[in-house]
């Protein structure tokens, strides 16, 4: 069992009211692989420059993730993200997105690799996501991601992307933006509506809700008492969920909802660090009793 994953390598410039960051590790294909890790083994597949320190290609190197994907484009200028968070962790200014070579220079899938059985197709183009997705022999789960660049871009193309899925994930300003709906309940379904088999909403700090025909399950988040930077949240949501699905090796309505808290609980700890530094040192035993800590915290059926 393998999980591919796509999207950017990047450098990030964060600030917080907690502290700056600048050129650190980014994108949002590395919290999602690294989140994956945690779970199944992963492969990687993204585009940098010559400017990527050899520093943070090492960092990926984890014992279950395959970088033999991460091409090194000569001359070229790798990503670069750049936001400002306030007090409110659930909103963000982006300064600027710097696309470097994640735009101009996208990488097909090894042949070595169509076998994944499952695909995280982190945000990117939706063009190249359906590409992807068509290259890929017979994968079990495909999740695919975006942002508001690409709703504001081309929603149509987008669309046409998102119905490929088995989940589609989005944020909470993005799904009201995209379906043109008030409340996250009416965006979702209008989105199942409009041809999507399933929506997961991400809510930032209140977890996740995922909607499809006949089912609507949230996820709250973890309670912190002390959140650093938010950044790749989502992404590490993302990869975590997909990676569990592939290591029991069933889409089942319970197991779906068991990787939905599992994704909680890995973001919880994303958020603990600057970029994925937290995630870089975080082990399955972590997770597994932060897990078991979250279904304490959630169960509501009690004596008296």
């Amino acid at each position: 069992m393998t999980m591919l994953v796509t999207g950017w390598v990047a450098l990030d410039d964060i600030e917080t009211p907690f502290g700056r960051t600048e050129r650190s590790l980014g994108g949002s294909a590395t919290p999602a692989a690294l989140a994956g890790a945690l779970f199944t083994d992963v492969r990687i597949l993204a585009v940098v420059g010559e400017d990527f320190p050899d520093e943070f290609r090492r960092k990926l190197e984890h014992p279950r993730i395959d970088t033999a994907g991460i091409k090194t484009i000569e001359g070229g200028k790798t990503s670069v993200w750049g936001a400002r968070y306030s007090y409110d962790m659930n909103s963000r200014d982006t300064w600027y997105p710097e696309l470097g070579v994640s735009i101009e220079h996208l990488p097909p899938v090894l042949p070595e690799w169509r076998d994944s059985t499952v695909a995280c197709l982190a945000a990117g183009l939706p063009s190249y996501q359906r590409d992807l997705i068509a290259s890929l022999e017979a994968p079990k789960v495909t999740l695919v991601d975006t942002i508001k660049m690409f709703i504001d871009e081309n929603p149509d193309d987008l669309r046409e992307t998102m119905r490929l899925a088995d989940f589609v994930t989005l944020n909470e300003s993005e799904a009201r933006e995209f379906a043109k709906m008030p409340s996250i309940a009416r965006a979702g379904r209008s989105l199942v509506s409009d041809g999507v088999k399933t929506v997961i909403i991400k809510l930032g700090e209140f977890g996740a809700a995922l909607i499809s025909d006949g089912e609507y399950f949230v996820a709250p988040g973890y309670p912190l008492e002390e959140v650093v930077d938010p950044t790749g949240a989502g992404d590490s949501f993302a990869g975590a969920f997909l990676g569990y699905l592939d290591s029991v090796n069933q889409v089942t309505p319970g197991e779906i909802r068991r990787a939905m808290i599992y994704g909680s609980t890995v973001a919880s700890f994303q958020v603990e660090g600057f970029g994925p530094s937290r995630l870089l040192t975080l082990t399955r035993e972590e997770v597994d009793a932060r897990y078991r800590k979250f279904r304490e915290l959630t169960h509501f059926e009690v004596d008296g």
